[in-house]
């Protein structure tokens, strides 16, 4: 390469890396609240921290599970119990190992420094591929521009900065690498470069599960070529020659790496589109998770960048106008052949139809929309360059560097505005710390499942959920903080922590019936084995052997130790908790009673909450000028309880601490979330052995 291409890759990187490096300044008054003992903030996403806890197995022992077990490494602190195998996409965990060898070589540095820093190094090179892609049919300057649009596109930019340690940081370089080998493979008529295709998708089938993504779109835009390329009267030998070598060579290799199971993102696709509440009779927790909804209007253009979205479907409309007429192409774009463009025209559908489906899928059309956008400049630099007027030849390449430097301003300026939360602060750091240090290693914390994790990561114990397996668990944790009655509470909680799914999974073989099911179970946790026992062979008629078998995994004589960890932002997601644990198994819908969150920047006796209710601390509270059941008004450790409609179907709770009106439907009234997680009060069976500001433990007495 010439010394320009080296100059404009490095443009392209560091554009994307100078820019990342701004967002690890907090942007909140109390930053050290959110920062680890390195003055770093806390990673941004929980999956960051199973990530580092698997890149800490490998470093310790060789392999990323805890244990081998039947010659597979397990996870005995995922999903506890029984864990689970790990089956995880292993690039990530490797590239960060060599990086934080690299940096030893220089600098003591730990793991976790590593982890964070690695996305700003990788984030960047997703432009490299864009840039030769664009640069191929459109010239240097369009495809610097790409490259830059790229590596700053909202949706990208926001997973891929310091501190979010995810296997996004592959989803557009490689994909775009491999159609870019593979475009080059059909125009040159060479099976070098298809063959280099496929090692790129079996590197990318290591990165991330859903690579089959791109395999589909190469497979998929050959039909329309093979049948345009009829029509037009070509011949279609060499391109079948090409694609067969590229689907061979691909999955021979992948099926090698153990990796062909993940050919299942059609099968993804459908699931989001049909939007499924639940999954084998059991209430689905995706439902829970913003980025798996599919995203508004503003929210779809936003994510992937407004200059990204409007400039890549004009650029689509544009160089397709061109493509249909021969003697525009000749002009405009020459080099520039049908297959590339079908392929980026496929690609921009099914990238747009999944981000349509789900904002997650915002990765999977930013490649297109940013290739479709470098061709638009390139077309605009040759219609200036044949341009009549001689004043518009001359200043041709400034207006365009103009341009290229005016929009990627633009994004850069966008990008740097963007700022994350940390998924967890001090307050959690220091119980898990204390969980580490104070309780056995057998014991099963249970939680919120996006604090899994970082759970598992900090205190190094077992955790009964997390974010890596959707299990009908999530259900019954749901309905035990949902429920009113402590004994049923606690039953789910050590049926769980020492038998997990296999009771449940039991009983439904047996009955055949989620629903019945459920219902049994709510009658027998509840109460001793005695009783249980009695219950199951006079009201459901069971036989005394195979209730003796349920009753030994739902009332076992040897119950593992189990311990409860709540924060206060498990408030914010108060609604989810009712909504499943609350499910209604004959209708297949969760429980659709209120439950809104306001706040409040008032002092006075009157104050006014963005959810519209009205605190009045003389007379109660109002919503929407309709009194609640009654107002409950927690002030320090107090409580104030102010009676109001009797016909009125919700309460409100005011947390004066952090100025919350919570509205919240009555029969919620009486829950253990609203007990331990909202009053952070003790109860007759549940008792408080660690708290801080924002973070308590609980156990069972």
């Amino acid at each position: 390469m010439d010394k320009k291409l080296y100059i404009i890759i490095l443009i392209i990187f560091s554009a994307g890396f100078f820019t990342r490096l701004e967002t690890v300044e907090l942007n909140t008054v109390d930053k050290s609240y959110f920062t680890d003992e390195n003055g770093l903030p806390y990673m941004y996403e929980p999956d960051s921290y199973y990530n580092y806890r698997l890149t800490a197995h490998i470093l310790d022992h060789g392999h990323p599970g805890d244990r081998i077990i039947n010659g597979k490494p397990w996870d005995l602190h995922s999903h506890y119990p029984p864990g689970g195998p790990v089956d995880y996409p292993p690039l990530i965990l490797w590239i960060t190992i060599i990086f934080y060898k690299f940096l030893n070589l220089f600098t003591v540095t730990d793991l976790m420094e590593a982890c964070f820093w690695l996305p700003a190094i990788l984030g960047p090179l997703a432009g490299i591929p864009i840039f030769f892609f664009v640069r191929r049919y459109a010239g240097s300057l369009a495809g610097l521009f790409a490259g830059v649009l790229v590596v700053l596109a909202p949706s990208y930019f926001v997973r891929t900065v310091p501190g979010f340690y995810d296997t996004d940081i592959f989803i557009i370089f490689f994909p775009v690498l491999v159609a870019f080998f593979f475009s080059k493979a059909i125009e040159t008529n060479r099976n070098m470069p298809a063959v280099l295709s496929s090692l790129s998708l079996a590197i990318f089938s290591l990165a991330w599960n859903g690579w089959g993504y791109i395999f589909y779109i190469i497979i998929l835009s050959s039909i329309p070529y093979i049948i345009l390329s009829r029509i037009r009267g070509g011949k279609i030998t060499g391109f079948l020659k090409r694609l067969t070598i590229f689907i061979i060579v691909s999955l021979t290799i992948i099926f090698l790496l153990g990796r062909l199971g993940y050919l299942t993102i059609f099968s993804t696709f459908f699931r989001f589109a049909v939007k499924p509440l639940a999954f084998n009779g059991w209430p689905d927790v995706h439902g829970s998770i913003s980025e798996l909804q599919a995203p508004g209007f503003d929210e779809f253009l936003s994510a992937a960048g407004p200059l990204n979205m409007f400039l890549g479907l004009f650029g689509i409309i544009i160089v397709g106008s061109i493509m249909l007429r021969d003697e525009l192409r000749r002009i405009h774009l020459p080099r520039l052949t049908w297959y590339p463009f079908i392929l980026i025209l496929t690609w921009l559908i099914i990238g747009n139809l999944a981000y349509y489906m789900a904002a997650r899928f915002a990765l999977l059309a930013i490649p297109p929309l940013t290739i479709c956008t470098g061709l638009l400049f390139g077309v605009m630099g040759s219609y200036l360059k044949h341009s009549p007027f001689k004043r518009l030849k001359k200043s041709r390449k400034p207006l365009i560097l103009a341009l290229v430097v005016l929009l990627s301003m633009i994004s850069v300026v966008q990008a740097s505005e963007i700022r994350l939360p940390p998924c967890i602060d001090d307050d959690f750091v220091l119980a898990c710390s204390w969980i580490k240090n104070e309780t056995p290693q057998s014991t099963v914390i249970i939680s919120e499942w996006s604090y899994g994790h970082p759970i598992a990561a900090f205190s190094q114990r077992p955790v009964l959920i997390d974010g890596g397996r959707q299990t009908l668990r999530n259900y019954w944790v749901d309905h035990a903080f949902a429920v009113n009655n402590e004994s049923l509470s606690i039953g789910i909680f050590r049926m769980l922590s020492t038998s997990g799914d296999k009771p449940i999974k039991l009983l439904e073989n047996k009955t055949g019936s989620t629903r019945l099911t459920v219902k049994i179970l709510d009658d027998i946790l509840g109460v001793d084995k005695e009783k249980a026992g009695r219950i199951l062979e006079e009201k459901y008629n069971m036989d005394p052997i195979f209730a003796e078998r349920l009753l030994s995994y739902t009332h076992p004589t040897k119950k593992q130790p189990f311990i409860i960890l709540t924060c206060d932002n498990m408030i914010l997601a108060g609604r989810w908790y009712f909504y499943y644990g609350g499910w209604d198994f004959n209708k297949s819908r969760g429980h659709t009673g209120i439950y809104s969150i306001g706040s409040s920047n008032d002092t006075g006796r009157i104050r006014r909450y963005s959810n519209n209710v009205t605190l009045d601390l003389d007379t109660g509270g109002s919503w929407e000028n309709k009194r609640p059941y009654n107002t409950l008004i927690r002030d320090g450790n107090s409580t104030r309880l102010m009676a109001g409609d009797k016909e009125s179907n919700f309460i409100i709770i005011f947390l004066l601490d952090k100025n919350w009106a919570i509205i919240m439907d009555k029969s919620f009234r009486d829950s253990l979330f609203v007990k331990l997680v909202i009053f952070k009060e003790e109860t007759r069976n549940f008792k408080p052995i660690y708290k801080n500001n924002s973070t308590i433990v609980w156990v069972v007495e």
